[in-house]
């Protein structure tokens, strides 16, 4: 498996080329405390980047969908759906705002131009598409400037936030991102990681998020995006953790801190169990552990995180394709692809990947193909993007997922399976004028309450 040692990189970029980024933008007998070494920035915005993904959110958004299941303690409770507004404030203060990364990327941005700065459009656009999935409409136009007066940003709305990951998307493109990795001098180039193309297959993740609000434009948006993206998993963005304690993996990391307290989702392994899935072994050897234990793939201290896959990628298209009154054919080539690359990926054998896929079929209505698309994309996201599972099943209501009977009605009165998480605790104490403002203008503030990418229907 080739992948991109991003670490590898970002000590690149602050230590071979930290040089170069400081001279294109700091006159060295006129320094600015405005001005900053973009070098210096990258890896910690990046590292928190990808760990948002896996970490608190994810983990919550993996019980949520069912990837994992809450055995004790704090798990037990986000099974019961009883998540409050202090159990998400580290994803937002120390993982998004705050020290977070979407304040490292707006510093980088607001600093430099072209090159350097078109790789920190595409990260924030990545970390605004975790943010307003995960809450909705949220601060952003006036987020950052705490320093500047404004200690009270308001809320911009969701379907702004949407407009916003495109435009910086598209500016990440025509500014040069490709190029710029080239600029770094780091291992992105001897990888083969298309940025260009990943910044396309980012804008088609976030088209395909407003299937419920844009139809078939949405559909015909990412399909036209999915054409210029990458087009193999050696040329996607894979984060590769460092091995000592504080800098592995989260899944890794959180085993071993909190060991037995969650588990892979008997819902999942039942489901790998019934249809033969090569891919049980490396998930799960016992139907609860999924960390920690030689041969599992996701569950190591150095398992990558791919900002966005090349599985997702082609399970993209085939949605797509499908939405568009395209080819079943072509849907179905796009679907056995995408199962085959994540089989691939994380260590099956070929002939067992093919003979999973050989068995893969489209057929029935539209509503039914898609249902087969998102199960198994559901199965392939295990382990790398729980949140863009949630993402599918709110937005498509695959796969069809059975409520915990056990939920309690705290913040969740209906027992639905979470459709948002609440502004955290910090926003409420610090930010109340637009916290209230932002609820009101989204029809309250529950787990059960829609967001408007994603209306129950």
């Amino acid at each position: 498996m080739k992948t991109l040692k991003i670490l590898i990189w970002i000590a690149l970029i602050s230590v071979s080329v930290s040089c170069e980024i400081t001279d294109a933008n700091i006159d060295p007998d006129n320094p600015s405390a405005d001005l900053v070494n973009a070098g210096a920035i990258y890896p910690g915005m990046i590292a928190q980047t990808h760990r948002n993904s896996v970490a608190l959110g994810g983990r919550i958004a993996g019980i949520l969908v069912q990837h994992f299941d809450g055995l004790d303690a704090q798990q037990i409770a986000y099974d019961q759906y009883n998540i409050g507004e202090s159990d998400v404030d580290d994803l937002w203060d120390f993982g998004l705002y705050g020290a977070g990364s979407m304040k490292d990327a707006f510093v980088i941005i607001q600093n430099n131009e072209g090159e350097i700065s078109a790789l920190a459009k595409l990260y924030m656009a990545a970390n605004l598409g975790v943010a307003t999935s995960s809450w909705g409409d949220i601060p952003y136009s006036d987020a950052f400037v705490g320093d500047q007066g404004n200690l009270n940003p308001t809320y911009d709305t969701q379907e702004s936030i949407y407009m916003e990951i495109q435009s910086l998307l598209t500016q990440s493109i025509d500014e040069g991102v490709a190029s710029g990795i080239g600029a770094f001098g780091g291992a992105g180039s001897a990888d083969n990681v298309d940025w260009e193309g990943v910044a396309h297959a980012l804008k088609a993740r976030y088209y395909l998020h407003l299937t419920s609000v844009n139809g078939t434009t949405a559909a015909q948006n990412a399909l036209a995006e999915i054409q210029q993206a990458f087009t193999s998993t050696a040329q996607q963005p894979d984060f590769i953790y460092s091995t000592p304690a504080q800098n592995a993996n989260p899944w890794f990391l959180f085993d071993n801190d909190r060991p037995s307290t969650l588990g892979i989702s008997e819902v999942l392994y039942n489901e790998l169990e019934s249809n033969n899935d090569p891919r049980l072994p490396l998930y799960s050897t016992d139907g609860e552990s999924f960390a920690g234990i030689e041969g599992l793939f996701w569950g190591q201290a150095d398992s990558p995180t791919p900002l966005i896959s090349y599985w997702e990628v082609k399970f993209i298209e085939a949605e797509a394709i499908v939405r568009t009154g395209g080819s079943d054919a072509d849907a179905l080539d796009a679907l056995k692809e995408a199962v085959t690359a994540n089989m691939l990926y994380i260590g099956v054998d070929s002939g067992d990947a093919n003979a999973y896929v050989n068995g893969l079929s489209l057929s029935g209505s539209e509503s039914e193909k898609i249902e087969t698309i998102i199960n198994e994309k559901w199965v392939a996201l295990y382990g790398n993007a729980p949140i863009e599972s949630w993402v599918d099943y709110r937005r498509t209501g695959y796969p069809d997922l059975m409520p915990n009977p056990d939920a309690v009605p705290n913040v969740n009165p209906s027992g639905i399976i979470p459709r948002r998480f609440l502004y955290p605790i910090s926003e409420r104490q610090a930010n109340l004028e637009n916290y209230n403002a932002a609820i009101q203008a989204q029809g309250g503030h529950l787990l059960d309450d829609d967001i408007w990418a994603f209306p129950n229907n």
